[in-house]
């Protein structure tokens, strides 16, 4: 079976459907975030970069599955999504979702999927787009499915709660997950170390962060503790108007413990539980689901970033997996839309987790 990704970043959720199905092409945006580093690891798959230039007729009619995880950016809390219900709105980011969805159309796969945070389907998020597209695509004749799912329950040693949009011909009815959670921090770098495999390249912690991480017990933020030793009335504004505060480490810089079961990969954030530095591009591959011998290209600074955007590879094989299952069961079904969470419950808005 054939398949097409499209805004694939560094190629984790590839790396996952490439188990399952034969991969043409990545259909990329402009500049294209990450092929660089996708290429390095697979430089036989092309990649088209601008919508403009996708080759649309060549693969019409003759891929089963295509796949995307366009930024997420607009509902992340950490991007749009902080500027209140409707900030996604103005975000040019939102034509990249566009781009992706115009595949069903244009392509007319067995099967669509796009991921993105759980937000993109709450009621302060995008939900009136992704019910556009379920209109949308129900008129084009597929049914759709809205599947919510935590990564550490299809094999990923991290927490990383997903969702994803599915218009598929067939009935889409996937097991439920194994329900084991990851394994906590410590067993993930205790095992690299009786392989042998070492931290491989770890950023830089600047001096004030440094002194702080040399205090930092388990679990302890470098920001809070920076905040402890600093009061309130003797903070230096970085720049009027604005809320950042001179030397004080950014906010998601802590310390992990040993115990804790690894929550959204932050990559330069993260401090070993042990050591004074932060993880290593090997352990945070290792932590995404990533071969630990993964090569990166541009500058190393950046690396993290690639690692933390996107489906991470075992979530990927684990869907492409139900996906052609699917395909190959021939499945009748009826045009309509479902939501399916494979998650274990959670308090408050369902969708905001």
């Amino acid at each position: 079976m054939k398949a097409i990704g499209s805004y694939i970043f560094a190629g984790g959720f590839t790396i996952g459907v490439k188990k399952h199905f034969d991969i043409e092409a990545h259909l990329e945006g402009d500049g294209a975030y990450g092929a660089d580093t996708f290429s390095l690891n697979y430089p036989n798959i092309p990649i088209f970069e601008g919508p403009d230039n996708w080759p649309i007729e060549k693969y019409k009619d003759k891929i089963d599955f295509v796949y995307g995880n366009p930024p997420c950016a607009p509902w992340s809390t950490l991007g749009s999504g902080s500027k209140g219900a409707d900030g996604w709105k103005t975000d040019p980011r939102i034509s990249c979702w566009n781009d992706v969805f115009s595949l069903l159309y244009k392509i007319k796969p067995k099967v669509l999927a796009i991921e993105s945070v759980p937000r993109v389907f709450s009621e302060t998020g995008g939900r009136p787009m992704i019910m556009d597209f379920t209109k949308k695509a129900n008129e084009e004749g597929y049914a759709v499915t809205h599947l919510l799912v935590d990564g550490q329950y299809t094999g990923l040693p991290h927490s990383r709660k997903r969702f994803f949009f599915l218009a598929h011909k067939g009935n889409f009815n996937p097991p439920a997950p194994n329900w084991n959670p990851a394994p906590n921090v410590g067993e993930v770098l205790d095992e690299l170390k009786a392989d042998g495999i070492e931290a491989g390249h770890t950023a830089t912690l600047s001096e004030n962060e440094m002194k702080l991480t040399r205090m930092a017990k388990p679990g302890e933020s470098l920001r809070n503790i920076w905040e402890s030793l600093n009061p309130p009335e003797t903070w230096k504004r970085s720049l009027k108007g604005r809320k950042g505060v001179i030397g004080r480490p950014q906010f998601m810089k802590w310390r992990l413990t040993r115990k804790q079961i690894m929550g959204v990969i932050a990559g330069s954030f993260s401090i070993h539980p042990e050591e004074d530095r932060l993880l290593g591009i090997q352990e945070l591959c290792a932590f995404c689901g990533y071969p630990t011998d993964y090569k990166f290209s541009g500058a190393k600074s950046g690396w993290p970033s690639l690692l933390a955007r996107g489906v991470m590879p075992p979530v990927g094989e684990w869907l492409a997996r139900n996906v052609k299952a699917m395909i190959e069961s021939n499945s009748g079904f009826e045009v309509n839309h479902k939501v399916i969470d494979y998650r274990k419950p959670t308090t408050g808005d369902l969708f905001n987790a």
